[in-house]
Protein backbone atom coordinates (compact mmCIF):
# COMPACT_ATOMS: atom_id res chain seq x y z
CA UNK A 1 0.00 0.00 0.00
CA UNK A 2 3.23 2.35 0.87
CA UNK A 3 4.41 1.27 -2.37
CA UNK A 4 0.88 2.20 -4.33
CA UNK A 5 0.50 5.63 -2.40
CA UNK A 6 3.27 6.72 -2.84
CA UNK A 7 3.31 6.09 -7.09
CA UNK A 8 0.34 7.85 -7.31
CA UNK A 9 1.38 10.82 -5.19
CA UNK A 10 4.63 11.26 -8.02
CA UNK A 11 2.28 10.72 -10.88
CA UNK A 12 -0.42 13.27 -9.35
CA UNK A 13 3.49 15.72 -8.89
CA UNK A 14 3.95 14.94 -12.32
CA UNK A 15 0.66 15.67 -14.21
CA UNK A 16 0.45 18.94 -16.44
CA UNK A 17 -1.68 21.44 -14.48
CA UNK A 18 -0.59 20.36 -10.94
CA UNK A 19 -1.31 23.35 -8.85
CA UNK A 20 1.80 24.69 -6.52
CA UNK A 21 1.50 24.90 -2.79
CA UNK A 22 -1.33 26.20 -1.44
CA UNK A 23 -3.30 25.76 -4.53
CA UNK A 24 -2.13 28.51 -6.70
CA UNK A 25 -1.12 27.98 -10.47
CA UNK A 26 1.68 30.21 -11.51
CA UNK A 27 1.46 33.63 -12.91
CA UNK A 28 0.75 33.92 -16.66
CA UNK A 29 4.27 35.64 -18.57
CA UNK A 30 3.37 39.40 -19.31
CA UNK A 31 1.79 40.59 -22.48
CA UNK A 32 4.44 42.25 -24.82
CA UNK A 33 4.18 45.68 -24.52
CA UNK A 34 1.84 47.39 -28.18
CA UNK A 35 4.71 48.90 -30.48
CA UNK A 36 3.04 52.34 -31.45
CA UNK A 37 2.59 53.62 -35.02
CA UNK A 38 5.33 55.44 -36.53
CA UNK A 39 5.15 59.34 -36.60
CA UNK A 40 4.17 60.84 -39.72
CA UNK A 41 6.47 63.51 -40.62
CA UNK A 42 4.71 67.40 -40.47
CA UNK A 43 5.85 68.48 -43.63
CA UNK A 44 3.14 71.69 -43.44
CA UNK A 45 5.25 75.16 -43.03
CA UNK A 46 7.88 77.55 -44.73
CA UNK A 47 11.03 75.62 -46.39
CA UNK A 48 13.85 76.94 -48.37
CA UNK A 49 15.88 74.94 -50.14
CA UNK A 50 19.17 74.60 -52.65
CA UNK A 51 18.99 73.00 -55.98
CA UNK A 52 21.25 71.13 -58.70
CA UNK A 53 20.02 69.94 -61.81
CA UNK A 54 21.04 68.61 -65.40
CA UNK A 55 18.97 69.07 -68.38
CA UNK A 56 18.85 68.01 -72.12
CA UNK A 57 16.46 69.40 -74.71
CA UNK A 58 16.27 71.41 -78.03
CA UNK A 59 15.86 75.16 -79.31
CA UNK A 60 15.00 76.32 -82.88
CA UNK A 61 11.79 77.47 -84.88
CA UNK A 62 11.10 74.38 -86.72
CA UNK A 63 12.31 76.04 -89.98
CA UNK A 64 15.37 77.74 -90.82
CA UNK A 65 16.92 78.28 -87.44
CA UNK A 66 19.56 76.83 -86.68
CA UNK A 67 19.67 74.56 -90.50
CA UNK A 68 16.88 71.77 -89.99
CA UNK A 69 14.97 73.85 -87.64
CA UNK A 70 15.58 72.40 -84.43
CA UNK A 71 19.32 72.09 -82.34
CA UNK A 72 20.27 70.41 -79.72
CA UNK A 73 21.34 72.47 -75.62
CA UNK A 74 22.44 70.75 -72.75
CA UNK A 75 23.88 71.65 -69.43
CA UNK A 76 24.07 72.29 -65.89
CA UNK A 77 21.74 74.44 -63.65
CA UNK A 78 21.77 75.40 -60.19
CA UNK A 79 19.59 77.79 -58.16
CA UNK A 80 17.29 78.13 -54.96
CA UNK A 81 13.89 77.02 -53.76
CA UNK A 82 11.31 79.19 -51.35
CA UNK A 83 8.06 77.24 -50.77
CA UNK A 84 5.08 76.64 -48.38
CA UNK A 85 2.97 73.11 -47.62
CA UNK A 86 -0.01 72.86 -46.26
CA UNK A 87 -0.70 69.15 -44.82
CA UNK A 88 -4.33 67.37 -44.48
CA UNK A 89 -3.85 63.74 -43.68
CA UNK A 90 -1.86 62.50 -46.66
CA UNK A 91 -2.01 65.00 -48.62
CA UNK A 92 0.09 67.91 -49.04
CA UNK A 93 -0.57 71.44 -51.23
CA UNK A 94 1.68 73.59 -51.48
CA UNK A 95 3.54 76.65 -53.48
CA UNK A 96 6.79 77.36 -54.46
CA UNK A 97 9.29 80.09 -56.17
CA UNK A 98 12.53 78.90 -57.67
CA UNK A 99 15.56 80.55 -59.70
CA UNK A 100 17.88 78.53 -61.27
CA UNK A 101 21.23 80.07 -62.94
CA UNK A 102 22.01 77.75 -66.10
CA UNK A 103 25.23 76.98 -68.15
CA UNK A 104 23.13 75.38 -71.15
CA UNK A 105 24.16 76.00 -74.66
CA UNK A 106 24.10 74.18 -77.75
CA UNK A 107 25.82 74.89 -81.77
CA UNK A 108 24.57 73.82 -85.15
CA UNK A 109 24.75 74.47 -88.82
CA UNK A 110 22.63 77.24 -90.02
CA UNK A 111 20.99 77.34 -93.32
CA UNK A 112 24.50 78.46 -94.53
CA UNK A 113 26.68 75.64 -93.33
CA UNK A 114 29.60 78.37 -92.75
CA UNK A 115 27.87 79.73 -89.79
CA UNK A 116 26.76 78.19 -86.39
CA UNK A 117 23.23 78.94 -84.87
CA UNK A 118 23.89 79.03 -81.37
CA UNK A 119 21.67 78.47 -78.51
CA UNK A 120 22.16 79.52 -74.52
CA UNK A 121 19.90 79.22 -71.68
CA UNK A 122 21.28 81.69 -69.06
CA UNK A 123 18.29 81.22 -66.37
CA UNK A 124 15.14 79.71 -65.25
CA UNK A 125 12.50 80.86 -62.57
CA UNK A 126 9.46 79.08 -61.69
CA UNK A 127 6.63 79.74 -60.01
CA UNK A 128 4.72 76.58 -59.29
CA UNK A 129 2.08 74.67 -57.60
CA UNK A 130 2.64 70.90 -55.72
CA UNK A 131 0.52 68.28 -54.91
CA UNK A 132 1.36 65.58 -52.76
CA UNK A 133 0.78 61.92 -51.08
CA UNK A 134 2.48 60.83 -47.89
CA UNK A 135 3.11 57.10 -49.17
CA UNK A 136 5.69 55.93 -45.71
CA UNK A 137 6.10 57.82 -42.50
CA UNK A 138 9.10 60.10 -43.39
CA UNK A 139 8.51 59.98 -47.69
CA UNK A 140 5.69 61.33 -49.98
CA UNK A 141 5.71 61.54 -53.87
CA UNK A 142 4.67 64.78 -55.31
CA UNK A 143 3.47 66.15 -58.91
CA UNK A 144 4.09 70.34 -59.66
CA UNK A 145 2.60 72.46 -62.68
CA UNK A 146 3.08 75.66 -63.22
CA UNK A 147 4.28 79.30 -65.14
CA UNK A 148 8.00 79.10 -65.89
CA UNK A 149 10.56 81.81 -67.47
CA UNK A 150 13.61 81.51 -68.68
CA UNK A 151 16.26 83.89 -69.95
CA UNK A 152 18.10 82.79 -73.54
CA UNK A 153 20.51 84.16 -76.12
CA UNK A 154 19.93 83.08 -79.84
CA UNK A 155 22.65 83.99 -81.96
CA UNK A 156 24.85 82.87 -85.23
CA UNK A 157 28.54 83.15 -85.48
CA UNK A 158 29.50 84.20 -88.96
CA UNK A 159 33.22 83.85 -88.17
CA UNK A 160 33.94 87.13 -86.22
CA UNK A 161 31.62 86.23 -83.28
CA UNK A 162 28.38 85.77 -82.11
CA UNK A 163 25.69 88.08 -83.60
CA UNK A 164 22.56 87.97 -81.47
CA UNK A 165 20.33 88.65 -78.32
CA UNK A 166 18.78 88.20 -74.93
CA UNK A 167 14.95 87.67 -74.03
CA UNK A 168 12.38 86.34 -71.83
CA UNK A 169 10.79 83.52 -72.83
CA UNK A 170 7.73 82.69 -71.33
CA UNK A 171 6.00 79.11 -70.93
CA UNK A 172 4.93 76.22 -68.02
CA UNK A 173 6.87 73.66 -66.14
CA UNK A 174 5.27 70.10 -65.32
CA UNK A 175 7.00 67.14 -63.54
CA UNK A 176 7.41 64.99 -60.82
CA UNK A 177 8.91 63.71 -57.98
CA UNK A 178 9.39 62.22 -54.78
CA UNK A 179 10.97 63.86 -50.72
CA UNK A 180 12.08 62.09 -47.72
CA UNK A 181 12.99 63.54 -44.85
CA UNK A 182 16.26 63.07 -43.20
CA UNK A 183 15.41 65.03 -39.59
CA UNK A 184 12.96 67.49 -37.97
CA UNK A 185 14.25 70.26 -40.90
CA UNK A 186 15.97 68.79 -43.59
CA UNK A 187 14.66 66.68 -46.34
CA UNK A 188 16.16 65.27 -50.06
CA UNK A 189 14.36 65.66 -52.79
CA UNK A 190 14.44 64.32 -56.88
CA UNK A 191 12.46 65.23 -59.25
CA UNK A 192 11.78 64.86 -63.53
CA UNK A 193 10.72 68.41 -64.93
CA UNK A 194 9.93 69.14 -68.35
CA UNK A 195 9.76 72.62 -69.37
CA UNK A 196 8.51 74.47 -72.82
CA UNK A 197 9.16 77.81 -74.05
CA UNK A 198 7.26 79.97 -76.03
CA UNK A 199 8.85 81.34 -79.40
CA UNK A 200 9.83 85.14 -80.00
CA UNK A 201 12.11 86.87 -82.83
CA UNK A 202 15.55 87.25 -82.38
CA UNK A 203 18.09 89.70 -84.37
CA UNK A 204 20.97 87.89 -85.06
CA UNK A 205 22.74 88.62 -89.12
CA UNK A 206 19.04 88.47 -89.82
CA UNK A 207 15.77 87.91 -88.23
CA UNK A 208 14.65 84.30 -87.27
CA UNK A 209 11.31 84.44 -86.38
CA UNK A 210 9.48 82.30 -83.22
CA UNK A 211 12.39 80.51 -81.88
CA UNK A 212 12.02 79.08 -78.80
CA UNK A 213 12.89 75.94 -76.79
CA UNK A 214 12.17 73.16 -74.47
CA UNK A 215 14.45 70.77 -72.10
CA UNK A 216 13.67 67.80 -69.60
CA UNK A 217 15.65 68.48 -66.22
CA UNK A 218 16.64 65.96 -63.38
CA UNK A 219 16.86 67.90 -60.13
CA UNK A 220 17.63 67.15 -57.05
CA UNK A 221 17.46 69.62 -53.61
CA UNK A 222 18.38 69.73 -50.18
CA UNK A 223 15.72 71.46 -48.04
CA UNK A 224 15.23 73.50 -44.71
CA UNK A 225 11.77 73.64 -43.22
CA UNK A 226 11.69 76.55 -40.53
Amino acid sequence: MKILRSTLLASALLAPGFALAGGVDPAPPPAPAPVPPPVMYDWSGFYIGGLLGYGDGSYGNGDDFPGDGEGDWNGSLYGIALGYNFQNGNMIYGAELTYSSADMDGSEDCVNPAFQCIGTLDSIATLRGRVGYVVAPSTMVFGTFGFARADVNFSTDIGAGPVGENRNLNGYVIGAGAEHALSDSLSLRGSVLYYDFGGDDFQTDIVYDDVGGDLIQLEVGLMFRF
